[in-house]
């Protein structure tokens, strides 16, 4: 509710709720708690709304095939949450299956080993594997980084649509060290280059002393991930890329099959 001190500015400022999202998402929550069939009179009064407006929103969850209606008009909950919920799950099937892999990978590289996805238009790290700790660096496991700074984002983008990509490289891309990729010619030249050699690097882009190689994880001929490896720019020379990209390739495969 919105202050009588309130002003204009701030009020514009306020993110606008829609309250029949937030009924709908109480009934689902209802159904669930009840963990049985519920009839239209309970469901209006766990969520305090009337029974026509409880019914209008059952039906919409109904037609939207989130809850089914049996024949005695009791409502629970249908496989279409189930097929929503997934999308959840196989990020997490997707890190179980890699766990081995990318502890393998870690120690025969001896560098830090990164399993990230595409999320909210960024890179998530769902894992991350590293045999020593001879070094540390801010991408982690739950962290998350820009697109455009690293080798996991460069491949993660690389493979997205062409819209996608155009919408990414014309909004600001901010620089993290004077070495980021800042315009979007450019980084849609590295994102060609990408897709030509089938792996992104990065050169002190994200970090000042850090680099990182990185390939995508197939799923069905869809890219779902990005395996990189990374360490000290010392360690992560020319001369010892393609040793690392070959260890990578091998681990991406192998995650790859077992996925589908």
């Amino acid at each position: 509710m919105v202050s009588e001190t309130s002003t204009p500015t701030a009020v514009a400022q306020q993110p606008r709720v829609v309250q029949s999202v937030v009924h709908a998402s109480g009934l689902l929550k209802a159904l669930h708690k009840a963990g049985r069939p519920s009839t239209l009179s309970d469901l209006a009064r766990k969520i305090g709304l009337s029974k026509p407006a409880t019914y209008a929103l059952l039906k919409t969850l109904e037609v939207s095939g989130l809850i089914t209606r049996d024949a005695a008009a009791r409502y629970q909950l249908s496989w279409g949450l189930y097929e929503l919920g997934s999308a959840v799950i196989r990020p997490l099937e997707l890190a179980r299956i890699a766990r081995l892999p990318l502890d393998n990978l870690a120690r025969t590289t001896g560098e830090a080993v990164l399993l990230g996805i595409l999320d909210n238009s960024g890179v998530l790290y769902l894992d991350r594997g590293q045999d020593n700790a001879s070094f540390t660096m801010v991408a982690n496991t739950g962290r998350r980084s820009p697109l455009h700074t690293n080798a996991s984002g460069k491949v993660l983008l690389a493979y997205q649509d062409p819209g996608y990509i155009d919408a990414v490289a014309s909004a600001p891309l901010h620089a993290t060290t004077s070495l980021t990729i800042t315009d979007a010619n450019t980084l849609k030249q590295e994102l060609t280059r990408v897709r030509e050699r089938g792996y992104a690097t990065c050169g002190q882009e994200q970090e000042i002393g850090l680099s990182s190689i990185a390939v995508p994880v197939f799923n069905r001929r869809k890219t779902v991930a990005a395996l990189a490896v990374a360490g000290p720019t010392t360690r992560l020379s020319p001369g010892a890329l393609p040793g690392i990209l070959a260890a990578l390739q091998a681990a991406s495969t192998n995650i790859s099959r077992q996925l589908a």
